[in-house]
């Protein structure tokens, strides 16, 4: 009978329904949900503000100057003017209206702070040179002082008609007048780096590195410690009422002039790039923790808020909270007093190492990789929130996207394969009736506009559904066991959703279009004995269907099959013929299912020895074979026991007297 090739997958889902309930299946519909402020975190946000338990709003606007620079390290406005020192070839830029323009070239790889003169020029430290240079306002450089065994400074402070100088290594503070360009030890800190200068109510606060502490200098050489850090660096103080803010960097962020090396691509030169600004600024983090911490007055001491992003820049205070930059991640925080952080600002570039504060918050940002300078005020003129590449573990069918906020709020998607997202990807489509327009794909990406200044975006939920794959039989073998004198028919079988398997096994004669089922239900073991009791002598094969039928609707479903090599049933024994004439041995050893594959013949019960097929070489059903026997043989009687054996195991014997008048 020929079997209906259709019928073996309804079979299949009819065994599964009878034999068990539906197995949950990889298949099911989930869902990517951003619910909280680190969700929304490790997407892109453009022109956003994110909360940590509140979601998205639109952000202040930003206006950007680029500098031709790797990184600003260091500022300072006086009037209209802003000056800018930066790395990693060591310049000083001056910034007027929205122009930056370059106005000296310092003998050092990074100008490490800044201060006016009170003259319309400033004075710059060098980092890599011990070196401090004044800086008209024309741009005249000179030498004012080379301090002794230093290498670094850090910073700098004009106080009390002098000029302070925050060094490294050794840790000195030293007084430079400027009217006689001599200078002196003013403060020991006992550390690594004197990093932080800080006017604080009439005294000097000195934030260390090496050691992290916060040194206050009421007068020359009278420093007291009033707080130590777990960390690194005491990066930047701030104060706001009746304590301080400190950032704190938990690995040496001390500037090692090995490691500056310039950024390829920067921001700004190319907007198609944006979309690889993600890998970029991930590959800018790392290497790191950062911390704020306060101080009140009364000396309480404790950490307010540890960084989302790592390393942390310069700190400020306002009555929006504590506002820091990222060093790493591009990134500018608010932390208020509870501990809670909102992302303010996530730019391009890959690191904020400024905020310019005013009353009200931050009012300018200074970047590195690269560098630019931000002027935060009025609408933002682009707010979008890009998810990561959201990556699913196979091939999915998008489903419906939900979003909770309030607000104009435009939602678009698009899919690919590749992460990061190129060219490849589908392009950027809108949904319809809430539903995800993308092609199938195993990655997704979302974007979602915030287009009204009183938009938020509190949650997102993104539902997928894998499209089901079939699964793989890995391995099928039948081997024979004596001790049961059963076939044992073993198979592995996986699936890569993870849906339950069922199996169904049947075997036919080689040669037939009949397949026989072995078992009356669907069958979940991956082990089977086959009893070859009521099977005809011959040559058979086992077939393996396994299916996901159980966890997936008929459409779906899917089913595959492997059939084992052959294997032999051969249950009856070779018949042997043989005589002897002449001094030989000679008969036909014949076997109705195999090959004949030995002969050997016993002489009066000695071991036996092997008898040669008359054609050479034992490969048929039916052999002939002789054997020359001893001459000792041929006198008295003997009895000879010939044994053959077929390829199945089987044997068959005859005996045979000789001698005394004949053979019998």
């Amino acid at each position: 009978m020929t079997r209906n090739p259709h019928r073996f997958p309804l079979l299949l889902l009819a065994l599964a329904l009878c034999a068990a309930p539906l197995h949950a299946s990889a298949s099911e519909p989930k869902a990517w949900s951003f619910v909280s402020g680190d969700d929304f975190a490790k997407g892109d946000l453009d022109g956003l503000a994110l909360h940590p338990h509140d979601g998205l709003t639109v952000a202040p606007g930003l206006t950007r100057t680029e500098v031709d620079a790797e990184l600003i390290h260091c500022w300072v406005r006086d009037g209209k003017r802003l000056w800018l020192g930066t790395g990693v070839e060591g310049r000083i830029f001056v910034v007027e209206g929205d122009k930056a323009r370059e106005v000296a070239q310092v003998p050092a790889a990074l100008v490490g702070s800044m201060v006016s003169d009170g003259r319309g020029g400033i004075y710059a430290g060098l980092v890599g040179k011990g070196e401090i240079l004044h800086v008209d306002a024309g741009g005249k450089t000179e030498t004012l002082v080379t301090l002794p065994d230093v290498q670094h400074v850090w910073a700098l402070l004009r106080h009390g008609g002098e000029l302070l100088a925050a060094t490294g290594p050794g840790g000195k503070v030293f007084a430079i007048d400027t009217g006689s360009k001599k200078a002196r030890v003013w403060a020991e800190t006992d550390t690594e780096h004197a990093l932080v200068l800080f006017e604080d109510k009439g005294a000097v606060l000195v934030g260390t590195a090496g050691s992290p502490m916060l040194i206050r200098v009421q007068a020359e050489g009278k420093a007291q410690a009033i707080a130590s850090f777990p960390g690194a660096e005491v990066r930047s103080i701030a104060r706001l009422g009746d304590r301080l803010f400190v950032a704190i960097n938990g690995n040496p962020d001390v500037v090692k002039l090995q490691q500056l090396r310039a950024t390829p691509d920067r921001p700004g030169k190319d907007k198609e790039k944006r979309a690889t600004k993600a890998r970029a600024k991930k590959a800018s983090g790392g290497g790191g923790k950062g911390a704020v911490w306060a101080r009140h007055d009364d000396g309480q001491l404790y950490q307010l808020f540890g960084s989302p992003v790592g390393l942390l820049s310069q700190i400020g205070a306002s009555g929006q909270g504590v506002v820091v930059g990222a060093a790493r991640g591009g990134r500018v925080l608010v932390g208020d007093l509870h501990g809670d952080v909102t992302t303010l600002f996530d730019l391009d570039e890959g690191a904020v190492l400024g905020v310019e504060m005013g009353p009200k918050g931050p009012t300018t940002l200074f970047t590195g990789r690269s560098a630019a300078v931000y002027r935060v005020g009025g609408p933002s003129a682009r707010a979008a929130f890009t998810s990561e590449v959201l990556l699913a573990s196979g091939v999915a069918r998008w489903g419906r996207l939900e979003t909770l906020g309030e607000g104009k709020l435009l939602v678009e998607t698009r899919s690919g394969f590749s992460n990061p997202a190129n060219d490849t990807w589908s392009a950027w489509q809108p949904l319809k009736n809430d539903r995800i327009q993308s092609p199938a794909a195993t990655m997704l990406q979302v974007r979602v506009t915030l287009a009204s200044p009183d938009a938020r975006l509190r949650e997102l939920h993104v539902h997928r559904r894998l499209l089901n794959r079939q699964p793989q039989i890995e391995r099928l073998e039948v081997k024979y066991e004596e001790k049961g004198k059963v076939f044992r028919v073993n198979w592995g079988a996986r699936d890569p959703d993870g849906d339950k398997l069922g199996y169904v096994v049947t075997y036919r004669r080689r040669g037939s279009a009949q397949w026989l089922m072995l078992h009356d239900r669907f069958y979940a073991k991956t082990s089977l004995g086959l009893s070859p009791k009521d099977m005809p002598d011959g040559w058979y094969e086992i077939r393996v269907e396994a299916s996901d039928a159980q966890s997936n609707t008929p459409p779906e479903s899917h089913v595959v099959a492997r059939i084992s090599k052959p294997f032999l049933v051969d249950q009856g024994r070779p018949t042997v013929v043989a005589e002897v004439k002449d001094g030989t041995l000679a008969g036909v050893a014949t076997d109705a299912s195999s090959r004949i594959v030995r002969v050997e013949v016993s002489f009066d019960g000695e071991p036996t020895v092997l008898c040669g097929a008359a054609d050479g070489v034992f490969d048929g059903g039916q052999e002939a074979f002789e054997l020359r026997l001893p001459p000792d043989l041929l006198k008295g009687t003997h009895t000879l026991l010939i044994q053959a054996t077929d390829e199945a195991g089987n044997v068959g014997v005859t005996r045979l007297v000789v001698g005394g008048g004949g053979a019998k």
